[in-house]
């Protein structure tokens, strides 16, 4: 981490009223998605989501160099609605989930390059509590080493508040839940040592949902449980499955050794077999939710994240990401009521740049990118962020650029020079 000072440079860029005849195929504007910043978890399953600090802080360099200036989702919305055109080279940043490290490395180094980010928060991973913990700044001051920060889980309420009352983080919704569901009762697998199945505990025990990266390996779902085909929370119907089922299959697996059963080879099969006999010559209990069930759920999700973020927050809630970009007509119809604008996701998004008076109930968004060198992928140093969003923009040659640093990293990743 370099520990050059703050560069003098300005969140706000220029702005102007459209005419007339304004060009409704002006300005793009590029919205970055970026989730965990910091220090990558090797025990975590969902690594991939930390962009390294040091990478990150590449990022800001190259754009603040480039003579990009950050601005919030309000300032994109004006600018895509026509009401107040942006000018120069404008870029959202925005960290979805909420992350701790947000706050502990985040909010830092915006605040040396400048640069304001918006936060999508989900209600239930919120630390429900006013902890605020030292974050980079302290680091920087001798205070404690970088190493020691605590970046398992995600931002309290007062960590939350205090970031938006800086202006240096704007604080959206990202739902109450984020989760997945079941939406059968084909089996898919069974809950067992090291699964990434993180959701089940955040499911049966949501109190334990901010707490959660400090708790990996350790599930209160018993081990053996089904895990029934699932599909992202937003994006489907609920099915609630037959209790006894998942007792069966936990009880299978506490007779026979707990943990040590896992160790046994064909313990699927096994399992597989136990739980087909136990349906033999019995009635599915299982049962989908109704439509109003949904519709309160949805209404949950959307409406009550809304509020609960606003109490939380003393501040207004305007726009809407969906977790993991899963979301239905139904959900959609619903997020369009109640906020200003909402990301869209899949092929749905390729129509559209972020352009004045093109879809301005629509966030368009693209998430940091990466290269992959073999069998893994890393994200790309601030020169390649900037090629590749100014190719998002339609910049002349970007792409050219772009696809040439591509090589290069790639060769030098052959050498072993990259990444470090």
């Amino acid at each position: 981490m370099s520990s050059h000072s703050k560069i003098a440079v300005s969140s706000v860029p220029d702005v102007s009223t459209p005419s007339q005849s304004f060009d409704p195929r002006g300005l793009s504007v590029p919205v970055l998605m970026y989730h965990s910043v910091g220090r990558v978890l090797p025990d975590w399953a969902w690594s991939e989501l930390t962009t390294p600090a040091d990478v990150f802080e590449s990022h800001l360099r190259a754009l603040a160099a480039a003579g990009y200036r950050a601005v919030s989702l309000a300032q994109w919305h004006d600018h895509v609605n026509g009401t107040r055109v942006l000018t120069g080279k404008p870029v959202v940043l925005t960290f979805d989930d909420g992350y701790l490290d947000n706050w502990t490395h985040v909010v830092p180094l915006l605040e040396r390059y400048g640069f304001c980010g918006t936060v999508l928060a989900t209600v239930e991973f919120v630390q429900p509590d006013d902890a605020v913990r030292p974050t980079l700044r302290e680091a920087g001051r001798g205070e404690l080493a970088e190493d020691a920060l605590e970046t398992r889980g995600f931002m309290s309420w007062e960590e939350l508040r205090r970031g938006a009352n800086s202006g240096v983080l704007d604080v959206q919704s990202h739902a109450f839940t984020h989760t997945w569901y079941p939406v059968s009762d084909e089996v898919v697998d069974f809950h067992h040592p090291g699964d990434a199945y993180y959701w089940l505990d955040w499911n049966a025990y949501p109190d334990g949902k901010p707490f959660y990266l400090s708790n990996l390996g350790r599930s209160r779902v018993p081990f053996g449980v089904p895990v029934y085909r699932h599909e992202k929370s937003l994006a489907c119907r609920r099915f609630h499955a037959d209790p006894a089922e998942s007792e069966h299959c936990a009880g299978v697996v506490a007779r026979s050794g707990g943990d040590a059963f896992f160790l046994q080879p064909g313990w699927r099969d096994r399992l597989g077999e136990a739980l087909t006999q136990f349906r033999s010559g019995r009635a599915r209990r299982g049962r989908v939710e109704t439509d109003a069930e949904r519709g309160a759920r949805l209404e949950h999700e959307l409406v009550g994240s809304k509020r609960a973020l606003e109490h939380g927050l003393g501040r207004p809630v305007d726009f809407f990401v969906w977790p993991g970009g899963g979301y239905d007509d139904d959900a959609l119809r619903m997020a369009r009521q109640h906020y200003k604008a909402v990301t869209l996701s899949g092929a749905e998004r390729m129509r559209y740049r972020n352009r004045p008076l093109e879809n301005p109930g629509s966030i368009i968004r693209r998430g940091a990118p990466t290269i992959e060198t073999g069998a893994a992928e890393h994200y790309a140093p601030g020169r390649y962020l900037v090629d590749f969003i100014e190719e998002f923009r339609g910049v002349p040659g970007a792409r050219r650029r772009r696809q040439a640093r591509k090589l290069a990293y790639l060769a030098a990743a052959r050498l072993g020079l990259w990444p470090r």
